[in-house]
């Protein structure tokens, strides 16, 4: 007679649940799995999109400072530094309020003879605290010439006198021939008292 042994232990409840637990358990193991897989993919995605911003915006950052040097080297050059330090000079008159040109123009006027006019007048130089002006006059004789330039000589509104050129115009059937003069002078600034 055989006997037959069953050394198995019976599975309790636990053991008999939990392959039916298994499945579902690695479905949301799978499913959390891919949630994260797919938050590291877009991750990555928005890395490479932000380094190609941060690319873009260094690449116009340095297109800007190339650009801005070029601009630093055009008011760097002669003529346009002249032109902003006469306009400097011309603002801070103009915020002092001691410069007039229209004062100016008419201490001028009143230096010309009856036969001479002023023609042009320029900002020759803008050295603080006298600037130099510029003078273009047109004169009907030499007479009238001589006595602009003992007039501007002896004002004490000017200083300085300097022929740039002389020469003569007209007679071209346009009427009689007229002497062109131009000059410079400082033109000495009147000190505004602490009234003005």
């Amino acid at each position: 007679m055989k006997v037959y042994w069953n050394l198995a232990i019976a599975p309790d409840r636990r053991e008999r649940y939990a392959l039916a637990w298994v499945i579902p358990a690695l479905v949301v193991a799978s499913l959390v799995l891919v949630w994260l897989a797919a938050i590291g993919v877009h991750d990555v995605r928005r890395s490479h999109q932000i380094r190609a911003s941060l690319a873009q915006a260094r690449s116009q950052d340095a297109a800007l400072r190339v650009k801005e040097a070029e601009l630093r080297q055009e008011i760097d050059r002669p003529e346009y530094k002249s032109m902003i330090d006469k306009t400097e000079f011309v603002n801070q008159l103009v915020s002092q309020r001691q410069f007039s040109l229209t004062d100016l123009t008419f201490k001028v006027s009143k230096l010309l003879p009856p036969s001479a006019r002023l023609d042009g007048l320029a900002l020759a130089s803008a050295s603080a605290p006298n600037p130099e002006v510029q003078f273009a006059v047109m004169a009907k004789d030499e007479e009238s010439v001589e006595t602009f330039l003992n007039n501007l000589e002896g004002s004490s509104d000017f200083a300085d006198v300097v022929i740039k050129s002389q020469g003569f115009r007209g007679s071209g059937g346009a009427g009689p021939q007229q002497i062109a003069l131009v000059l410079t002078a400082k033109y000495m600034v009147p000190v505004q008292t602490a009234s003005n």
